[in-house]
């Protein structure tokens, strides 16, 4: 039985190629603000995830709390109430009552756990994108989930500077998504619920995200064009039209 061996020149054996080193956490930080294309290339083989998604969750965690500690959950609910016919208004002092007492676990419980499961659901769905369009080989999970988490740091900037507002700044009854200072709905408050959740998607971070999601299953999972903008589509859905039809 022959065995295969490493290709020999006149020097004697070629040494194997070195393999592929996986970008660490500061390259990947710089990468998608500087080299997107490059970086997420050298993620289709290596995907790695495991730093950006610490990170993205503590920093999730971290506004969760500031903001939750300082919310005013009567100035939040109460219209709310208010406007739904279904709750006797005698109900909506002790709803208000426990939700604020709820406030703090649930957005902690949000924090360490919200990202990672959408991350896990999306990078899913990428990946059955991916299965009908592809170029060359089939994408593996792995990949898909290494692009989902890693575009999301583009996001990280906000996240401070989400944390920075809940910090110094009243609050109110302001949800985080309407905090933001890159977003219109920081700066113009329309009288429609729904409108001020759209003028809230229009920041400069969501479109950056949505960038980055084509860019990274272009490049990670090799989809073909068609392919990475259904996967950017998805995106765009899930950041600006499921926040309005959610509000009221």
């Amino acid at each position: 039985m022959s065995e295969s061996n490493p290709p020999e020149s006149l020097y004697g054996q070629e040494p194997a190629p070195p393999a592929a080193k996986a970008p660490d956490l500061m390259e990947q930080l710089v990468g998608v603000f500087t080299e997107p294309g490059a970086l997420f290339t050298r993620l289709e083989a290596t995907p790695v995830w495991g730093g950006a998604l610490a990170l993205l969750t503590a920093l999730n965690t971290a506004v969760a709390v500031l903001w939750a500690r300082r919310v005013d959950v009567d100035a939040m609910l109460r219209p709310v109430l208010e406007a739904n016919p279904k709750i006797a208004a005698e109900n909506i002092d002790n709803i208000i009552s426990v939700q604020s007492r709820m406030m703090l676990p649930f957005s902690v419980l949000g924090g360490l756990l919200g990202l990672a499961v959408v991350s896990l659901v999306l990078a899913l769905v990428y990946w059955i994108v991916g299965a009908w369009t592809h170029e060359g080989r089939k994408p593996t999970y792995r990949q898909a989930f290494s692009a989902t988490v890693i575009s999301g740091l583009v996001g990280a900037p906000k996240a401070v500077l989400l944390g920075i507002v809940c910090s110094l700044k009243a609050i109110g009854g302001a949800k985080p998504d309407a905090l933001s200072p890159t977003s219109l709905g920081f700066y113009v408050v329309p009288d429609s619920v729904k409108l001020h959740a759209l003028f809230n998607t229009l920041d400069l971070f969501t479109f950056a995200s949505i960038v980055l999601i084509f860019i990274a299953t272009r490049r990670t999972m090799r989809l073909k064009a068609s392919g990475a903008a259904i996967c950017a589509v998805i995106a765009a859905l899930l950041m600006i039209a499921l926040p309005v039809l959610g509000a009221r």
